[in-house]
């Protein structure tokens, strides 16, 4: 980040990503985003890579060719392509990358973002086995209008080695999903089927959303973004079970949704303050953090669930969309999302009830994050407040500091738009 010091252990820049040199050059990209300045992205990469492009703001268009897309968006004034992925395609192999940050110098220059990447080998000659990691990828490339050309390109890739779990976000078109919807689950559903799948809560074995009676509270939430929406404890309470694997949409009792009591769900909403923005280093918090005062103010907001951000850097903002989700007695086990998600329900999903049965999860914006099993949660030295975050034994460089630090009396989120 500009004028601090970087540890190059914990942090990546754009060029560290992408790893374009002139001895293994990238031959085909694809990279999404809200916003992209296309001039700031694509002086990083190589003149004769073959490039596309998805953005639903783009300033600063290069004369270069490139592909644009956007895919459909039924009700445009409300509705986002959200989605921050890039694939990178080499000689021999295909790196694949989730962002929370968007392709403007801000996000890697002056505010702090998080990424995933991992890489995978790559065969012109041979044709790899399909699992769950590629069919999902190539339904959400599919879902945001990708040429099908550019996803039979990952037929040659070998996936098998792949260690996260895709969720993705489709907009819905009035009550209904977009024609071309591909998965089953989107979202909070889809999250709900992949935490089921890891079975990391051992307490509520057995328990699936027709019938929850003996359902007890077993896991604790951590959520950061740069951006809240309408929120309410109905809201939460259908995260909060998604954490645990049930599927809210599923519950046995369609015209009167599932309630858990308040004290039951454990979720911390960690959101920058407005004595941090006024403290901030760099001026950047109108077009970064996001959440508007008719939303705040509204009576429904849970309010009592907001926590304090803390970045990793002092007086910067951070970016980042995370989800840290750790279970059991001594909350030492869980799992992670990271992706382009923020905490509200236009990225996430809100419940919809129509008459008697008629019920479906209705979204708002493109949406694509990781979810990563085996999380091990440790509190630092004598610092039990400070928690520090291992993924399958190696520090997970986060862009702030795990405290649960819920707000004082004076302190309020910093309001935006």
């Amino acid at each position: 980040m500009r004028g601090t010091r970087n540890s190059p252990h914990e942090t990546l820049g754009l060029n560290d990503i992408l790893a374009d040199t002139p001895e293994y050059p990238i031959q085909y990209a694809l990279f999404t985003a809200y916003h992209m300045d296309e001039q700031y992205l694509l002086r990083h990469i190589n003149p004769t890579a073959e490039v596309a492009l998805i953005a639903q703001h783009t300033t600063n268009e290069t004369v270069r060719h490139v592909t644009r897309l956007l895919p459909e968006l039924p009700k445009p004034d409300v509705q986002l392509m959200h989605t921050k992925l890039m694939l990178l395609y080499y000689a021999n192999s295909m790196r694949f990358v989730v962002l929370t940050g968007n392709f403007i110098p801000n996000d890697w220059t002056v505010v702090q973002n998080s990424v995933f990447v991992q890489d995978f080998h790559r065969n012109h000659d041979k044709v790899f086995p399909a699992n769950e990691f590629s069919t999902t990828l190539a339904y959400a490339l599919h879902d945001l209008g990708v040429p099908k050309g550019f996803i039979a390109m990952m037929n040659n890739v070998d996936f098998s080695l792949a260690v996260a779990r895709i969720v993705t976000s489709v907009p819905s078109s009035g009550d209904k999903y977009l024609g071309q919807r591909n998965m089953d689950e989107y979202g909070v559903e889809r999250l709900a089927s992949i935490v089921k799948s890891l079975g990391v809560d051992k307490q509520n074995h057995g328990i699936n959303a027709r019938n929850i009676d003996g359902f007890a509270p077993n896991a604790r939430l951590y959520c950061t973004g740069s951006s809240l929406g309408p929120m309410d404890d109905k809201w939460l309470c259908d995260m909060y079970l998604a954490a645990h694997g049930i599927n809210h949409s599923r519950c046995a009792h369609p015209v009167n949704p599932l309630v858990l009591p308040w004290n039951m769900v454990d979720i911390g909403v960690a959101f920058p303050t407005q004595k941090q923005v006024d403290q901030s280093l760099f001026n950047v918090a109108k077009e970064t953090v996001y959440l508007k005062p008719q939303y705040y103010y509204n009576r429904e907001f849970p309010k009592t669930s907001l926590v304090c951000l803390r970045p990793r850097v002092a007086r910067t903002l951070v970016h980042a969309k995370v989800i840290l989700a750790s279970f059991g007695e001594r909350q030492r086990d869980g799992w992670m999302y990271l992706g382009s998600h923020n905490f509200t329900p236009a990225a996430w999903g809100r419940m919809r009830v129509g008459g008697k049965i008629h019920r479906e999860t209705y979204f708002n914006n493109y949406e694509l994050g990781v979810v990563l099993d085996s999380i091990e949660f440790r509190s630092m030295g004598n610092d039990q407040m400070e928690i520090d975050v291992f993924w399958n034994g190696r520090k997970v460089g986060l862009p702030f500091r795990y405290v649960w630090e819920p707000y004082s009396r004076d302190d309020v989120p910093y309001l935006n738009g």
